[in-house]
């Protein structure tokens, strides 16, 4: 059976060791004076008390979990006695202290994300970029015009960029003679630096030990998008 409001109130002030005319000294102290006899009334249920004399209650008599005490519903701490009370109230002390978790700190917006593709483009064989899946990585430390990122495989685009490095990529159709980009040629795809000249094009690797990939007239080349960025090598 349910205790009646006056009853908790009894029971939670004889638990604290104070009398009545005890409490309503501290109510007094918490902005809420009045005399002993009005302690006895709420406790006998002739009056209650209102809203802020209720919160004050709770807080001279410790009671954080409202609906578990006056109401017997479950609450948070229904199932801890008064030292894992005691504990709760302990830690949320530390976490206080602490001051990572204030009330009013600003929620931590979700880190954008851009996808690796899985296959590295070559720098140096050449390898098929779309035909794979591609996994979200975090972004942060990327260039905000990014729109994916790649793995490089092969030494070709030493020593700027090394085997095994991630590159960031902003998705564009063309590219300016002499920047660096992600190419699909002849089904496969490069990262290399875009050359036209009197001559023609061409993909130009940055390492001296491989010729360039001649792009003649008429024939398709696909481009990806433009090397923005460097990112973190392979694990």
């Amino acid at each position: 059976m349910r205790n009646s409001l006056g009853e908790t109130l009894t029971a939670l002030r004889r638990e604290a060791g104070l009398t009545q005319p005890a409490v309503a000294s501290l109510l007094a102290g918490l902005g809420h004076p009045l005399q002993p006899a009005a302690i006895s009334k709420w406790e006998k249920g002739q009056t209650l008390p209102n809203a802020a004399q209720f919160l004050a209650l709770c807080r001279i008599y410790g009671v954080r979990d409202v609906l578990s005490v006056f109401l017997g519903e479950p609450g948070p701490l229904s199932g801890l006695n008064g030292e894992g009370r005691r504990l709760v109230e302990g830690y949320v002390r530390v976490l206080l202290a602490s001051g990572l978790y204030p009330a009013d700190a600003p929620e931590r917006e979700t880190p954008r994300t851009i996808p690796l593709y899985h296959l590295a483009a070559s720098a140096g064989t050449g390898q098929f970029l779309d035909a794979y899946s591609s996994e979200p990585i975090d972004a942060s430390g990327a260039p905000e015009e990014a729109d994916f990122a790649v793995r490089i495989a092969g030494d070709s685009m030493e020593p700027d960029i090394k085997d095994g490095q991630t590159v960031f990529v902003r998705s564009r159709d063309e590219l300016e003679s002499g920047q660096i980009g992600i190419f699909i040629f002849r089904g496969d795809a490069y990262c290399k630096r875009l050359k036209r000249d009197t001559h023609g094009a061409s993909l130009v690797s940055l390492n001296p030990r491989y010729a360039p990939i001649e792009l003649p007239d008429g024939e398709q080349v696909r481009v990806c998008g433009e090397v923005v960025g460097l990112g973190p090598m392979a694990d």
